[in-house]
């Protein structure tokens, strides 16, 4: 067990799960490959045959058309959250970053190799030489073409230095990719289950107006046969018309919470999406009683501190290669080629002009030692080290960050649990009130006062259940966040 073990909210852990699926797609070369693929199907799709149905499968190429949402499809909040990692713009950033780390790491590589280049080039030449009482003038034209061979045999270990802290980067930026998907699937969560809680707000303020209709009308008919006052019928049309207020605004932050979902995702606003109902999502149960446990866990799954670490080691790296330039490089050098001259002409003239074409080389082996430079060297090495302390810094500020999150998240997880507790006493509560209280005015035992009192308290105890559902799956899936989102199935 993982993750799963202190929170038991499947559909929110097999979404940030969802990651390490995508993660795993990269292979052990330095080629990363191209976005995954999936292909949504027909009708409603939950995550068990989702998963197992190939459509969520990686594929080596890239889509040639972008993919969106199907109109068909009635996603749930895992199906939704790979939609999400297919086509958002933040997913194909990272997915180059990390391509980009991967070539950085080739380029460090190629200074192992030798270096060979084609030289040529021609010219019309001019020369003198003093002689006794005058000067031999020749000119002509000369042409050279060949190939130059360089490389460096031994630098105290630059180059892997650099090829270190390449490969240190590349892991960085692959822990930053994962990071990155657990992102993008915290925010869809949040926003879906926050646009839920809207629609749920919608369908409550639609029963609450139902509710105030009816009484306002029922009051009405009182009023005509004499048994209710004026001013009962204008309370009662006041809690109609604040019935209507409350539907309309609920409508209002539906749309809004519509939007922030769609953009999460990353398609625009106007795509229509069919998402299961939130009652249909289960809630969390239990939570592990040790937090400190739960802290051990993200501290050794978390992709942005592995990142950090990483980007520690490359830094460390880089103090190597900063130290090693004090010291000598060893390079063989050497070049081949052929060397034309022609219609080379003297003064005072010869007998006749003359031409050459000859095969030239050479060969050599350089040491390159650099002695004084100003305190550069040194100054290259007190700055490595400094970021190098600089980085260590950031790994304990982020260690501590970490701690802080899931305390706080674990706090909050477990005082949603408590007050979805609370919220349904209530609820029930106010039904039984609201419900007696009419039966009660039926039979002219309760006031109209009254029976608009048990209306709004009612209302109220459907809006604390909906935040307080909304709010525990808000605050378990901060707690998978915070904690890496790495877990496993029962």
């Amino acid at each position: 067990m993982s993750l799963v073990y202190f929170i038991r909210l499947r559909p929110i852990i097999q979404a940030l799960t969802m990651v390490s699926l995508l993660a795993a797609c990269s292979p052990p070369s330095l080629i990363v490959d191209p976005l995954p693929s999936a292909q949504p199907v027909a009708h409603t799709v939950r995550w068990p045959a989702y998963r197992t149905s190939g459509a969520a499968a990686l594929v080596s190429k890239p889509e040639t058309e972008p993919v969106l949402p199907d109109q068909r499809q009635t996603y749930d909040l895992p199906a939704l959250v790979d939609l999400a990692l297919q086509i958002h713009p933040e997913t194909r950033q990272s997915w180059e970053e990390v391509k980009a780390a991967a070539a950085r790491v080739d380029k460090q590589r190629s200074a192992w190799y030798p270096t060979l280049t084609a030289l040529a080039f021609g010219q019309y030449f001019k020369t003198s030489i003093p002689i006794v009482e005058s000067a031999l003038i020749s000119h002509g034209y000369g042409a050279f073409g060949g190939l130059e061979l360089a490389w460096t045999l031994f630098d105290f270990g630059r180059r892997e230095a650099m090829v270190d802290a390449s490969l240190e980067r590349l892991g960085a930026a692959r822990f930053a990719l994962t990071r990155k998907h657990q992102q993008i699937a915290y925010r869809v969560a949040t926003r879906f289950f926050s646009y839920q809680a809207a629609l749920a707000k919608v369908t409550t303020a639609q029963q609450t107006f139902e509710s105030a209709k009816t009484n306002a009308e029922a009051i009405k008919a009182k009023l005509a046969q004499g048994f209710a006052t004026r001013p009962e019928l204008l309370l009662a049309l006041q809690e109609k018309a604040k019935a209507n207020y409350d539907l309309q605004d609920a409508r209002g932050s539906m749309t809004q919470a519509r939007a922030e979902l769609t953009t999460n995702v990353g398609v625009s606003p106007s795509h229509a999406l069919q998402l299961v109902d939130l009652s249909q999502v289960p809630l969390p149960d239990t939570l592990e009683p040790s937090v400190e446990h739960i802290v051990d866990e993200a501290l050794a799954q978390r992709p942005d501190l592995m990142a950090q670490l990483s980007e520690l080691r490359a830094r460390e790296a880089e103090v190597k290669k900063a130290r090693a330039e004090f010291w000598p490089k060893l390079s063989l050098k050497g070049n081949v080629g052929n060397q034309y001259w022609g219609d080379v002409h003297t003064n005072p003239p010869s007998r006749q002009n003359y031409s050459s074409d000859d095969l030239v080389g050479a060969a050599m082996l350089n040491l390159e030692w650099k002695l004084f430079d100003g305190f550069e060297r040194s100054s290259a090495v007190r700055e490595a080290e400094a970021r190098q302390q600089a980085g260590q810094a950031q790994v304990e500020a982020l260690r501590l960050e970490i701690m802080r999150d899931i305390w706080q998240a674990y706090a909050d997880t477990k005082t949603a649990l408590e007050k979805r507790e609370f919220a349904q006493a209530l609820l029930r509560a106010a039904e039984e009130s609201y419900a007696a209280t009419q039966e009660s005015y039926n039979h002219g035992f309760s006031t109209v006062i009254e029976l608009l009192s048990a209306q709004k308290d009612l209302a109220r105890a459907r809006y604390t259940e909906i935040d307080s559902r909304a709010g525990l799956l808000k605050s378990a899936t901060a707690l998978v966040y915070a904690a890496g989102g790495k877990a496993e199935e029962d």
